[in-house]
């Protein structure tokens, strides 16, 4: 379901996740990494969570070196987490954190942080695009699956990973000449109206266990 939603009540398992984000909302996205360390504190061999940060300063190296860096990050996770302003829809390496989720198997939610106040300015700011609905999977002529985003009013296979993937286990089948929206089994969460300081940690155990981790 690509709807707002809210898991039952229950304990979480302490998990590792990596939150995807635009760097221009850094402000907004400390707020969600400071609860999920009050919630989930690190301990010296157990890091609670990797982020964009990590590859920030890797840019002007080249596109290979994000991507690594961004396959090392996802691989020490149990879900992509990605962390929704106005302009991360449109994020290429973004995009490329929520491919890597689908490549290695792992879970996947989006949380709107626009609804808290912007640092200066002091005020929210409506919903962004959630960008996983600008992403998804079909299959090609040959029947093997590939991701696909959109650009525009357009779907095309996706440019920065052209190998096959296997079907998430969120996602049922997508039908034949159809991309399946990746919001179609994942979750999307608004941090404020949905007390995310208190929450987060349950929305990141369902998405793992949506995919058996």
């Amino acid at each position: 379901m690509s709807s707002l939603f809210t898991p039952p009540s229950s304990g979480s398992t302490k998990r590792k996740a990596y939150f995807a984000f635009y760097y221009d909302d850094i402000m907004r996205v400390n707020n969600v990494r400071n609860a999920w360390k009050i919630d989930h504190p690190d301990g010296s061999l157990n890091r609670s969570f990797y982020d964009s940060s990590l590859w920030e300063s890797k840019k002007l190296q080249g596109d290979d070196a994000v991507k690594n860096l961004i396959r090392q990050g996802v691989g020490y996770t149990s879900v992509v987490c990605v962390l929704v302003g106005t302009e991360t829809w449109g994020r290429r390496w973004v995009r490329y954190e929520i491919a890597r989720s689908v490549i290695d198997g792992r879970g996947l939610l989006a949380v709107h942080i626009n609804s808290l106040k912007h640092h200066s300015r002091l005020q929210t700011d409506q919903l962004g695009v959630n960008p996983i609905s600008r992403m998804g999977v079909a299959r090609k002529d040959n029947g093997n699956l590939h991701l696909c985003e959109k650009i525009g009013d357009t779907w095309k296979w996706y440019a920065d990973y052209t190998d096959s993937v296997n079907l998430p286990a969120y996602l049922t089948e997508p039908s034949a000449g159809n991309v399946r929206l990746l919001s179609d089994g994942t979750h999307e969460y608004d941090f404020v109206a949905q007390t995310g300081h208190k929450n987060i940690g349950r929305w990141i155990d369902s998405a793992a266990q949506a995919v058996g981790r």
